[in-house]
């Protein structure tokens, strides 16, 4: 039977084998922290900053309205469907609705969706290529489809994609 004995070299290799280890998980971390999301929330945040006050207002002006949506994902059929109601729940007409359709941790399957009117408040638009989880649906109501047309409406709701 040999004696085993830790030398002064062993303990040093084994040091660096343990610190080699942590940085090299450490630096594939990292890589993956900063390449899978872009962190930008939000374009142009600086102007946005300076008209909350305006923001605030129209949430509140929105509130008054008492409008209220249903907003679903038809995976059969590949399409998105939102229902806009006023406070006696009767559909909404002539609105041009507009939606933003992504993950909610990443900005890489972001798509911008103009829905057709069906008639009675309720607006539609096919998103064929969505995989199954959650989806962030940011939805922006507007009484024309001039650029400058001010929205009326404005949410963001999460709808969920089976597999």
């Amino acid at each position: 039977m040999t004696d085993f004995q830790i030398t002064g070299r062993k303990v040093l290799i084994a040091m660096l084998a343990f610190f080699g280890i942590v940085t090299a998980v450490d630096a594939v971390m990292i890589y993956q922290a900063v390449h899978t999301f872009g962190g930008i929330e939000t374009s142009d945040a600086y102007r946005k900053g300076l008209a909350y006050n305006k923001r605030i207002a129209s949430s509140a002006e929105q509130e008054a309205l008492g409008w209220s949506q249903d907003v679903t994902l038809d995976a059969a059929r590949g399409v998105l469907i939102v229902s806009l109601k006023d406070r006696n729940g009767a559909g909404i007409e002539g609105l041009v609705v507009s939606a933003n359709i992504g993950r909610p941790a990443t900005n890489a399957f972001d798509q911008a969706l103009t829905l057709e009117d069906q008639g009675g408040g309720r607006h539609e638009a096919r998103v064929p290529s969505l995989g199954a989880g959650t989806w962030s649906v940011a939805i922006t109501a507007r009484r024309s489809a001039a650029v400058d047309a001010a929205a009326v409406y404005q949410s963001k709701v999460r709808v969920w994609k089976a597999s």
